[in-house]
């Protein structure tokens, strides 16, 4: 005899209680999870309400139980909650000076019948608080930091405009030196302030026309000097056939200058940078690669996160934010950023931009 899917191995009086047990279990689970969780039935009567949400809406279980939704008072929290439609994106709302984010979405039965709607309400108060709380940090990081910078690299332009004439040879070293100084700072605060707009999603990309080709060359002249001034080889290898995009010349300057620095900042003396750019299959592939360091195979998945440096990268300097933002600028482009390393042998990154990039 074919056997079916469920055995039955105790008296009725075993089953039932195991499934008095089981209701139990799933009692205390809701009530400890740390979002409140509501259900209401197909047909509107609510049937579970768990401690979180009786906190957040300050209604006891008792009083709500049973009801159905359209006999619940108007004015109450609970039903606020329950008459938004937020089943294809989560509702922000107020309720007693908390902010509440509310997401439903339906129960299915194994048959695939509808059971009803599950709730969640999640107070996110703390969250928007710190929010604004890092809000206020950027903006006076934005003015304690760049202000001052700014009027002192003007400062150094007109000092560096008086050159050769009014300023001694001797010192026109230490203004040229003052002026990287101060780009790279310029930079490292851009980097930290690209960082919080990353992570509150408001990393601009403005897409003009732009000649990829000529931007890159651009960041292998800077690189060049670079490299001469570490001991290091920098090559160009970009091919002539690249056409203009519609991309954020800006953004992705940014994002070249980076992969050519730190292939520089990484490779010892007497090694070698090798930058190539072509079209292939409707995509312009760029990629830096070096004879550097490399990354231990452990770190590799975990290179693009945002402050992680790798352990080989101990003794150089570096915010950790660099590839994070780069990696979110070419995504913006709708392109990809790869890695191939091998430690102690070095590394090769691979920017692949569409050539229809921005739409």
């Amino acid at each position: 005899m074919e056997k079916s899917g469920l055995t039955h191995t105790g008296s009725p009086k075993e089953d039932a209680l195991s499934l008095s047990n089981r209701s139990a279990i799933v009692g205390m689970l809701m009530d400890s999870v740390g979002i409140g969780v509501i259900f209401v039935e197909t047909s509107g009567r609510l049937t579970l309400i768990n401690r979180k949400a009786e906190a957040i809406l300050q209604a006891s279980g008792s009083s709500v139980l049973g009801k159905r939704v359209d006999m619940l008072p108007l004015r109450t929290a609970i039903y606020k909650v329950l008459s938004e439609d937020c089943s294809e994106t989560p509702v922000e709302m107020s309720i007693d000076g908390a902010v509440i984010t509310v997401k439903s979405s339906e129960l299915y039965a194994p048959d695939g019948e509808i059971l009803g709607e599950m709730f969640e309400l999640r107070d996110v108060t703390e969250d928007k608080k710190e929010k604004r709380q890092r809000e206020e940090i950027v903006a006076m990081m934005t003015h304690d930091l760049k202000s001052p910078l700014t009027v002192l690299m003007g400062y150094v332009q007109t000092l560096k405009g008086e050159m050769p004439q009014k300023i001694d040879i001797s010192l026109q070293p230490c203004l040229k030196e003052m002026d990287r100084s101060a780009l790279k700072l310029l930079a490292m605060i851009e980097d930290v302030l690209d960082a919080y707009r990353l992570e509150v999603g408001l990393l601009q990309i403005n897409c003009a026309v732009c000649d990829i080709g000529a931007l890159l060359d651009g960041c292998c002249c800077d690189g060049l000097r670079e490299a001469q001034a570490r001991g290091s080889n920098l090559t160009c290898n970009i091919s002539e056939g690249i056409p203009p995009l519609k991309v954020d010349g800006k953004q992705l300057s940014r994002v070249f200058a980076n992969l050519i620095g730190n292939a520089l900042k990484f490779t010892p003396r007497r090694g070698s940078v090798t930058v190539t750019a072509e079209v292939r299959e409707d995509k312009v592939f760029v990629s830096v690669k070096d004879t550097g360091i490399g990354i231990p195979q452990k770190d590799v998945p975990r290179i693009f996160n945002k402050y992680f440096r790798s352990s080989a990268a101990t003794g150089f300097k570096g915010t950790g934010l660099g590839l994070t933002i780069s990696k979110a600028i070419v995504e913006a482009h709708s392109g990809t950023i790869e890695v191939e390393s091998v430690e102690g042998e070095g590394s090769c990154f691979s920017v692949i931009i569409p050539l229809g990039a921005c739409h």
